[in-house]
């Protein structure tokens, strides 16, 4: 990003017509607040940010957060919420570069959805702004902002996010492995670094945070205000995780939390980051009679009246032959060399709904292994455990694993694109 205060020739013209746009607004405002109305915050490429445009933003901030409107609030927010109102234009830039649009409509639903997760009435949100002598528009253009930035990143990177069915396997695997173990409910606030030059600011500005989040502020308003990670639109929920499941950082400030405790900046490749704990639980384990298990009978070749120990003997014997025939792909093949009855496939059943024979017979069966001799009318017979599927409802479903992921892919590249927009950008901060 390129700081200076010599305005390029090229980028009059444009700034002219948008000092028009914005005395036409301030018109009837008293002299001395049209004066400092008109000095100019920041300029990016050929659009301004004003002081107003920056002290409405900072309102906006503090009314989201729910932190105190005072002077000492205003100075401490004023650096990091001008850096996102330049970020918003380049993103804006971006977007009308690309075409793209945001209706009214999907203005309107953003703001129903917003006053839902705060548990508003419809038409409320708005109508609260205005009580604070917040114009509405200032949240429809963060809004438009917002959901153009997500086109683009959309449009830029279609198909370089896509996730492979092996990933979502992964990821279902990993969570069902959680269980029995303790897990947290976070919330996190993402300050990227995105040069060396800030680390200084970033870090005091976390500090700042974590000051206003111990007086009372609001982790989530803070979390849609500022934080740059993909939970920043659900106020900075990432919902149930396992501490193993974060970087070494983060995981040792989670584990130092206790519910309600927010973390100090903890410092990661990626910048700054916030987490509050919310709860802690130990995942539930997927009840054994839930499970989906595909079974397979293989009668011995014996009698109702052959001695046990020859019955145990050949149930041995015939054990140790599926293995080698590749399991349940050759069952057929091990009864005719024993010279046993054909297999009898059961299907797939709900383990709870075998008899408690059966159960106790399969219970500690992995996939492919045969059970000890059961005694069944007229014989005995090996049960073969050809599958199982457990039951894991509570746990996310493919699509929406596919989704996360897809965002995580999508917010990575996100920031690169950002950080390329900020280099190449003309950014003259004035105050």
């Amino acid at each position: 990003m390129t700081y200076t205060h010599i305005l390029p020739p090229s980028l009059r013209t444009g700034l002219l017509a948008a000092l028009m746009l914005l005395t036409s607004v301030i018109a009837s405002q008293p002299a001395v607040a049209q004066g400092t109305a008109l000095r100019i915050a920041a300029v990016v490429n050929d659009e301004i940010i004003s002081v107003l445009d920056l002290d409405i933003r900072i309102s906006l901030t503090i009314f989201g957060a729910g932190m105190p409107n005072n002077q000492e609030t205003r100075q401490r927010l004023a650096a990091q919420v001008l850096r996102g109102l330049i970020d918003e234009r380049l993103q804006m830039q971006e977007a009308r570069r690309l075409n793209i649009t945001v209706s009214e409509a999907e203005i309107n639903e953003a703001i129903r959805r917003i006053e839902g997760q705060n548990r508003m009435q419809p038409g409320s949100l708005l109508q609260s702004l205005r009580q604070q002598g917040i114009p509405p528009q200032t949240l429809n253009q963060q809004i438009t902002a917002t959901l153009s930035w997500r086109r683009v990143v959309s449009r830029r990177f279609v198909g370089a996010a896509e996730v492979s069915d092996e990933e979502i396997n992964e990821q279902l695997a990993q969570l069902e492995s959680q269980r029995g173990k303790p897990e947290s409910l976070v919330k996190e606030i993402l300050l990227p670094v995105d040069s060396p030059e800030r680390e200084d600011e970033v870090r005091a500005f976390a500090e700042r945070m974590l000051l206003q989040l111990r007086d009372g502020a609001s982790f989530e308003g803070l979390a849609q205000q500022f934080s740059q990670s993909a939970s920043a639109r659900t106020g900075g929920d990432i919902g149930w995780i396992a501490a193993e499941e974060l970087d070494e950082p983060l995981s040792q400030a989670l584990n130092a939390l206790q519910p309600g405790q927010v973390s100090s900046p903890v410092r990661t490749v990626l910048g700054y980051y916030l987490l509050k704990l919310e709860d802690r639980r130990i995942r539930a384990q997927a009840p054994p009679s839930e499970a989906r298990v595909t079974l397979t009978q293989m009668p011995l070749p014996v009698l109702a009246d052959t001695p046990p120990e020859q019955v145990d003997e050949i149930a041995s014997k015939m054990r140790m032959a599926i293995p080698q025939a590749n399991a349940c792909g050759a069952l057929e093949s091990v009864a005719a060399q024993f010279k046993a009855p054909a297999p009898l496939d059961l299907g797939t059943l709900r383990q709870g709904d075998l008899s408690p024979l059966i159960q106790r017979a399969i219970a500690n069966l992995e996939v492919g292994q045969a059970s000890d001799s059961v005694a069944l009318p007229g014989g005995a017979a090996l049960i073969v455990l050809c599958g199982r599927e457990a039951t894991i409802s509570d746990l996310p479903s493919r699509p929406e694993i596919r989704q996360r992921l897809e965002n995580e892919k999508l917010e990575v590249l996100a920031r690169r694109l950002m950080r390329d927009l900020r280099r190449a950008a003309f950014v003259d901060i004035r105050i």
